[in-house]
């Protein structure tokens, strides 16, 4: 019986101990909670009581010398599983020692915060060491003293008796006896309400009076505690709605303190920097290094506005990562903190970026269809008097007797074809067309580029010097795009060195590296330069860094493709001295000797053939109805397709060569009639044209297979074409047909 109330009076002690402390530690007052503990030495049923707190250190005692120390080392008799589970459960722990005199006494009670959390986080243990053999000789004596009090109090009862009979001396004792039961039992709300002058009557009202502070005190305590665990529900759903909030944000979240510390961070923010939740884990707490790591950011505590700005940042495999970043000030805790909220703008960025330059390539695209339609028109127009001059110089070569008067005409010639090999390239850059590859003098085309821009290159007093590899080996290339190459370089580095003081020097060099079977061809100059932040895209489509109305972004970009569709490729060195330099290197490609054209025809023993010329240009006409007259052929002449419609309508030819594009009926259009009309003639058609740039005649000879002799020819190209024609097994055998 005495070991049951000890260990009833034991519990009740530690919950009213734990409720105690508690509240005091949640207030902060860990002195007053101290002195809490230490009072219980007093108490000579307690042994020992301890408060130990989450690093298992003693921070209350009943006995001053255990302050401070590991309960583990310090207190045999604790036992940390049974402390682990009070803690766990919130519910006290007992156990006897194996004497049976000690009994052992464990609850959990909550010690505050770490840092700045939001609900309490540590626990600690309360120990209590109870000693049963003095409860039990307690109670021995307390039942001998009742038994001598009771003993006494019958003896002195029976002496009275008759004197308290007539006071009801039982009925006001019993319910005295069964107020203080009810009491004890829980029952805040009994009274005796006994009265009277005598003892009875004063016991009744001091004990109710004890009774009703005893009560008012427990209602307190009760509603403290409610209010207590209201609080903490209402935080930890707080809490809960704010982190779930937090985490779930797809925008990156940080909260920084006034002095530059991190608080909190969100999983998004970590992510846009391409770590894995591990990696984060792994870092020490506050050195996350992302977008406020630039200090501007914190300026909204000091003024209290907003910030808005974007930054380039870098993430962890080193890809660039773009962010727009708000910071807002707020107070957090009651403290100015700044909380920083930084979007991921990387694709956005680069979406407006690739759409910019897909407008100004569409532009630059236009730009050049246009480009390529005035080119078109303006080759036509070249394209048919250089085919004049250069078929009548080489006519008259072949007459003129006189050396002198030959060689003068040879010049004009040497022009005129010079002139038709530009247009030729124009052309050749608006079509984009597969290189023709034929063995070429790579120092024969420098040295041509060279003398092209000779004029431009002295009046910019600029000193050329050709350093060029007498042993370079020919290769197999095409002449005129190379020659467009070594222009464009030329073209550029007058551009760079006239932004320089003289003296301006422009070196070109090449070599002929045979370890390495390649050819290396260098333009150096002493100008300006190129910037570091441009070098890397000086060889887009349409990129230029000179001024508006200077550059087209073409250039460098066309010789780029030129370069790599004949297998080799083309690089910019800084050279230590200043400048640029512009490296060409071409594979050594062995080359076929060109074929030995075929021989003139011999005009005495050609049969003669009836041709019709149909061209609207009436020079170029004239001129091939004399070169095929004078070898030995029957030639009439027609200006439009509907006016050889006639002419086929009074005779049949041989053979027709008609120019592509004409008034009143063109090429195609004449072809197309023939189908219908002279179906036989569709093998014995040549056509002539100075411009193959559009789509419409490109498709149109692919679809027919029919020749074309392209202005300006020469006219040893015209006659060997006619005769192949001519010789075809169809004709071999046929005359011209009887005239009609």
């Amino acid at each position: 019986m005495a070991q049951n109330n000890a260990s009833r009076q034991f519990a009740q002690d530690m919950s009213r101990l734990q409720s105690t402390l508690e509240y005091l530690l949640l207030k902060g007052e860990l002195v007053i909670a101290q002195h809490e503990v230490s009072v219980l030495a007093h108490n000579h049923g307690y042994r020992l009581v301890i408060l130990v707190d989450d690093q298992q250190k003693i921070i209350a005692s009943t006995q001053r010398i255990l302050l401070g120390q590991p309960v583990t080392t310090s207190v045999p008799s604790y036992d940390a599983e049974r402390a682990a589970k009070a803690i766990h459960t919130r519910r006290a722990q007992t156990a006897l020692n194996p004497a049976g005199d000690l009994l052992f006494g464990y609850v959990g009670v909550l010690l505050g915060r770490r840092g700045e959390e939001l609900k309490p986080s540590r626990s600690g243990t309360i120990f209590l060491t109870y000693d049963l053999s003095g409860a039990r000789s307690e109670a021995r004596t307390q039942v001998l003293d009742q038994s001598l009090y009771w003993a006494g109090w019958v003896t002195a009862l029976a002496l009275v008796i008759w004197l308290v009979l007539h006071f009801l001396l039982t009925r006001r004792t019993t319910l005295l006896v069964k107020t203080a039961e009810r009491l004890a039992s829980g029952d805040l709300d009994a009274r005796s309400a006994l009265r009277g002058r005598d003892e009875l009557g004063r016991l009744s009202r001091a004990f109710d009076a004890m009774a009703t502070q005893i009560s008012r005190t427990q209602t307190q305590l009760k509603n403290d505690i409610e209010e207590r665990v209201r609080m903490l529900r209402a935080l930890e759903d707080s809490e809960a709605q704010y982190r779930s909030m937090f985490n779930a944000s797809i925008d990156g979240l940080m909260l920084w303190s006034a002095d530059g510390v991190l608080v909190d961070i969100n999983p998004a923010l970590w992510r846009m920097y391409g770590d894995a939740r591990e990696d984060f884990i792994a870092l020490a707490p506050g050195k996350f290094i992302g977008p406020t790591s630039n200090a501007e950011l914190l300026r909204p505590v000091d003024d209290g506005q907003a910030l808005h700005i974007d930054i380039s940042d870098t993430r962890k495999d080193g890809s660039a990562l773009e962010l727009e970043v708000h910071a807002v000030p707020m107070q957090y805790q009651g403290k100015p903190h700044v909380l920083v909220i930084a979007r991921d703008i990387t694709e956005k960025k680069q979406a407006v970026e690739h759409m910019a330059r897909q407008r100004e390539a569409l532009h630059q695209r236009e730009k050049l269809a246009a480009l390529g339609s005035l080119l078109a028109g303006v080759s036509h127009e070249l394209n048919n008097p250089l085919s004049v001059v250069v078929g009548r110089a080489i006519m008259l070569e072949g007459e003129i007797v006189d050396s002198e008067v030959r060689d003068k005409i040879r010049k004009i010639r040497q022009a005129a074809e010079r002139g038709a090999r530009i247009v030729k390239t124009f052309l050749a850059i608006a079509r984009q067309q597969p290189p023709e590859r034929k063995p070429v003098a790579l120092n024969g085309v420098l040295e041509a580029a060279v003398e092209l821009m000779g004029y431009g290159l002295r009046t910019a007093d600029i000193a050329v010097t050709l350093d060029l590899d007498p042993k370079l080996p020919e290769l197999s290339a095409d002449a005129d795009q190379l020659a467009q190459v070594f222009t464009n370089l030329l073209a550029n580095a007058q551009q760079a060195l006239l932004e320089v003081a003289p003296p301006r020097r422009l070196m070109i060099a090449s070599r002929w590296v045979q370890s390495a079977g390649t050819v290396h061809i260098t333009f150096t100059d002493n100008g300006p330069g190129i910037p570091e932040a441009v070098r890397s895209r000086i060889f887009e489509p349409f990129y230029t860094s000179k001024p508006v109305g200077v550059g087209t972004g073409i250039g460098l970009s066309f010789s780029y493709g030129v370069i790599v569709a004949h297998g080799g490729r083309i690089a910019l060195e800084s050279p230590s001295t200043g400048g640029a330099r512009f490296i060409v290197i071409l594979p050594l490609v062995p080359t076929t000797p060109a074929p030995d054209p075929d021989p003139a025809p011999i005009l005495a023993d050609a049969p003669s053939r009836a041709i019709l010329i149909v061209d609207d240009e009436r020079d170029i006409a004239e001129m091939l109805g004399e070169l095929l007259t004078a070898a030995g052929h029957r030639v009439d002449m027609a200006a439009s397709g509907n006016q050889a419609l006639r002419r086929l309508a009074q005779r049949s030819y041989d053979a027709v060569l008609s120019d592509l594009k004409m008034p009143d009926l063109d090429g195609p259009g004449l072809y197309r009639r023939l189908q219908q009309t002279h179906p036989h003639l569709l093998d014995r058609v040549i056509f002539i044209s100075g411009d193959t740039l559009g789509m419409g005649a490109s498709e149109f000879l692919a679809q027919t297979g029919r020749p074309l002799l392209e202005k300006p020819f020469v006219p040893a190209e015209v006659l060997r074409l006619v005769e192949q024609l001519l010789k075809a097994p169809a004709l071999a055998q046929a005359g011209s047909p009887p005239v009609g």
